[in-house]
């Protein structure tokens, strides 16, 4: 383990070559970067009532006075408390939604810039390279890559300005999984758009579609998670129902059969948020304690010990039993916690985990606590970072900054909790 608070990743700043690499693997191959954005649900708070029932009936916002993130690989956004959004990092295919024409000069953005014309957004969140809200009338809009129809405008031309999702006007939340995006609407139902290639649209099929599609027999859904081609939800039984890829296990039926329609997720009870991360899920209890299932190369399921043995059910993170809120994305997790510390684990390589290091063994399987993060009420991953909104309102991010996707101001990557400026 070599400890340093911050790096200077020079190497990482020759990125014409690794964007376009990106870039290729998402025109050509069902890629495993990923951005995961789990919806929160109605649950009974007693852990944390300020981070529960968003965007649900109950009428509490657990984001109110504060921002809300969403992470892609490269790219991070934040819906600020005022409805306006403010995006940074890796702009190649107009993530960040600054309305210029995309033509490979886009440079990245290091600091969190507007984007022209968001002021009504509801909900925010982020697949690989491209973003969506929810807006006050229950339209959605998205910008960035479209190569697979994932902005759900009916086309597969990537904008970089807003453009409306299609038939969607009663969306209450929103998804982003890599190349896919999903909507949780007012009626309980989901919709899904974009990449089909391992059925992650969840309508029976395994044809890409640029418009929503509704997912085949699943209601009364509370809670919604998109990740690199598997989906899940949970209902408002406090099941788990999971669709797409599962070449991994990241399904949770107990074998490594894709699904093309939702699939229940045995023996998970008594669910509150679910979490659909590269290879890997985890769900999130009302009673605190995390379950995760899939791949475990990287200790991605938190259980003590990294595997080349998928785990195809769920399994318990034994350390963790006051989780508030859980995300996990690309081959990391991080959770909040009663007191609002926030605990990462898996992939550990670039200083996603925040615990002041980089590992050698390139993972860290047992949960270890972020260094210099307040206290926090949520927390996102994305690719190799993470970042979290502090109860005082300040957001910190920590891990990969290549892209300037910590923006922070700098492409220097950081092994602890660091500002994200211009965020209020």
């Amino acid at each position: 383990m070599r400890r340093r608070p911050v790096r200077d990743d020079t190497t990482g700043r020759v990125r014409d070559s690794s964007r376009l690499r990106l870039v290729l693997a998402l025109a050509f191959v069902p890629v495993s970067l990923l951005a995961c954005n789990a919806i929160i649900g109605i649950e009974d708070v007693k852990l944390r009532a300020s981070v529960t029932d968003a965007g649900t009936d109950a009428g509490t916002d657990p984001f109110a006075g504060k921002s809300q993130l969403a992470l892609g690989f490269g790219h991070g956004c934040a819906l600020l408390p005022d409805r306006t959004v403010r995006c940074w990092g890796d702009n190649l295919n107009g993530a960040v939604g600054d309305g210029k024409p995309i033509d490979g000069t886009q440079k990245d953005v290091l600091k969190p810039q507007p984007v022209p014309g968001i002021a009504d957004a509801v909900w925010i969140a982020a697949g690989v390279s491209h973003s969506c809200v929810v807006r006050a009338t229950g339209r959605v809009s998205c910008w960035g890559s479209n190569l697979f129809g994932q902005l759900g405008d009916g086309t597969q031309q990537s904008s970089s300005a807003p453009v409306d999702v299609v038939e969607m006007e009663d969306a209450k939340s929103v998804a982003g999984g890599t190349s896919f995006t999903c909507a949780l609407r007012k009626d309980k139902t989901v919709a899904c758009w974009g990449a089909n290639h391992a059925g992650q649209l969840g309508d029976g099929r395994k044809v890409d579609r640029p418009k929503p599609a509704p997912v085949t027999g699943l209601n009364g859904v509370l809670t919604i998670s998109a990740a690199n081609d598997h989906a899940c939800a949970v209902l408002e039984t406090g099941e788990v129902m999971c669709w797409g890829g599962n070449t991994h296990g990241q399904l949770g039926i107990g074998s490594r059969a894709e699904s093309l329609s939702p699939s229940k997720v045995e023996p998970l009870a008594n669910i509150a948020q679910v979490a659909a991360a590269s290879h890997f899920s985890c769900a999130r209890r009302k009673t605190g304690r995390v379950d995760c299932w899939g791949s475990n190369e990287l200790g991605q399921l938190g259980n003590g010990a990294s595997s080349s043995t998928a785990s195809l059910s769920p399994v318990t993170v034994p350390s963790i039993d006051d989780a508030t809120f859980l995300w996990a994305g690309f081959e990391h997790a991080c959770v909040t916690r009663k007191a609002g510390k926030v605990t990462c684990w898996g992939s550990a390589g670039e200083g996603q985990v925040g615990n002041g290091a980089i590992e050698a063994a390139g993972s860290i399987s047992p949960p270890v606590a972020v260094v210099d993060a307040p206290a926090a009420i949520a927390v996102w991953t994305g690719g190799n970072r993470s970042c979290a909104v502090a109860e005082d309102g300040r957001a910190f991010c920590w891990g990969q900054n290549t892209n300037g996707q910590l923006g922070d101001g700098t492409t220097k990557s950081a092994y602890v909790a660091v500002p994200v400026t211009a965020l209020p």
